[in-house]
């Protein structure tokens, strides 16, 4: 298990969030929980996950230039029926990091 003071920071991710209905699934799953933790940590060290090559490139110039940090990383089967994938956005201010699923965008 990685653990988020084990990865290199690329950046600050201000105040962790999670909506109520990732929370409610990381009460419920524990190996949800830890999927949660190592997808946060991947995207504080840099590691954007299953985005688009033009959203990665977006993120990559938002580190010299403030904009917004957007991650996306597909759920492995079996982990969390009701998702496939998880959204992770940090503000351009780098004062929030949000933990979503698509539908609640």
């Amino acid at each position: 298990m990685t653990y988020l003071s084990d990865t290199v920071s690329v950046f600050e991710t201000g105040s962790l969030f999670m909506t109520s209905t990732v929370f409610g699934a990381t009460c419920e799953h524990r190996p949800f929980a830890s999927f949660i933790h190592s997808c946060v940590a991947r995207h504080q060290s840099g590691d954007w996950g299953d985005c688009c090559t033009d959203d990665a490139a977006l993120n990559d110039a938002a580190l010299q230039d403030g904009g917004r940090l957007f991650s996306v990383y597909h759920i492995p089967a079996g982990l969390y029926g009701l998702e496939s994938k998880l959204w992770i956005i940090t503000e351009h201010d780098r004062s929030a990091t949000t933990v979503l699923f698509p539908s609640e965008y």
